[in-house]
């Protein structure tokens, strides 16, 4: 099962909506759409337009799926699809409405690893340009990007110009608008024992080496077993693994802006690094939304 959770807010006094996702299983030889490759045909016609099809009967691919339309800035979708042992990526593409050509999705995102699927696995998304349309803002009218550009992440700094209703060069990064969950549902096992060929991890080269046991006296047996026994108790001691430790977060902030639309954040601190194996730290430690809303300003020239 996936299921979708999109975080969208009011922007640059618009409101966003993602039209109907399409989504596609399939293995390594059939790619949807890239960063840096041109769109195919398909994938220009549901940037654009937000309609069209994705054809089930390509080489490498296994299962279409897609998933109801999300009709306002906030708002949850999910479906069901299928996937098998030698069909473990799913790519997923849905265009942001009204938009001259972006939309979110997922490029091959792996579901296999050392040959069973992931129990769940959840992918935080922002906007991606099409480069099929040159218009800045949500609104612009069509105008076709003569050659085609290639596939490209919008960021707050990329594209380069104020038009640009993600321009926010004062930010690191985007808040996300979109958060992709996938959960894995219910597995059918064939008659061999891997459920899936996705990547595993190589084996070690001294996989291999054996270990060679000499006999010795009774009494040096005794005296090394109690020592090799308190070497063990402390050795295993030391190799214990530590999880990385995190504070909780802190509140929100106050919003940036007063009137219309700003950001807020919130950070968490790392208190202890992980060691031996332990659960690493997460890499972010600061979160960034949007607040705000256009109903706190007063149209006035003014101040009457």
């Amino acid at each position: 099962m996936m299921n979708f959770n999109d975080c969208g807010s009011v922007l640059r006094r618009k409101i966003w909506w993602m039209e109907k996702r399409e989504g596609i299983v399939h293995n390594s030889s059939y790619i949807l759409w890239r960063e840096g490759l041109e769109a195919t045909p398909e994938v220009r016609l549901i940037a654009e337009k937000g309609s069209g099809e994705i054809l089930e009967q390509r080489k490498g691919v296994r299962d279409v799926f897609a998933a109801g339309r999300i009709l306002q800035g906030v708002g949850m979708t999910e479906t069901i699809f299928y996937s098998d042992a030698k069909h473990t990526k799913v790519s997923v593409i849905s265009k942001i409405v009204p938009s001259p050509d972006w939309f979110v999705g997922l490029d091959s995102i792996e579901l296999c690893m050392n040959g069973y699927w992931l129990n769940n696995l959840t992918i935080e998304a922002g906007p991606i340009d099409a480069g099929t349309d040159e218009g800045f803002t949500f609104t612009a009218p069509n105008w076709a990007s003569e050659p085609q550009s290639p596939i490209s992440m919008i960021t707050s700094k990329n594209p380069s110009h104020p038009a640009n209703s993600f321009y926010y060069p004062y930010l690191n990064e985007l808040p996300p608008l979109v958060t992709f969950h996938f959960i894995k549902e219910r597995v059918y096992r064939a008659n061999n024992k891997r459920l899936c060929f996705g990547p595993k991890h190589k084996k070690s080269k001294f996989s291999k080496i054996s270990t060679v046991v000499v006999p010795l006296p009774d009494s040096t047996s005794r005296t090394l077993h109690k020592r090799l026994h308190a070497r063990r108790i402390y050795k295993k001691a030391a190799r214990r693994s530590v999880d990385c430790l995190l504070s909780e977060w802190s509140e929100w902030s106050t919003c940036s802006a007063s009137c219309g639309v700003g950001f807020e954040s919130r950070t968490r601190s790392i208190l202890t690094l992980n060691k031996r194996g332990g659960t690493p730290c997460p890499q972010e430690t600061r979160q960034t939304r949007w607040c705000g809303q256009q109903t706190n300003c007063i149209d006035k020239f003014f101040n009457w």
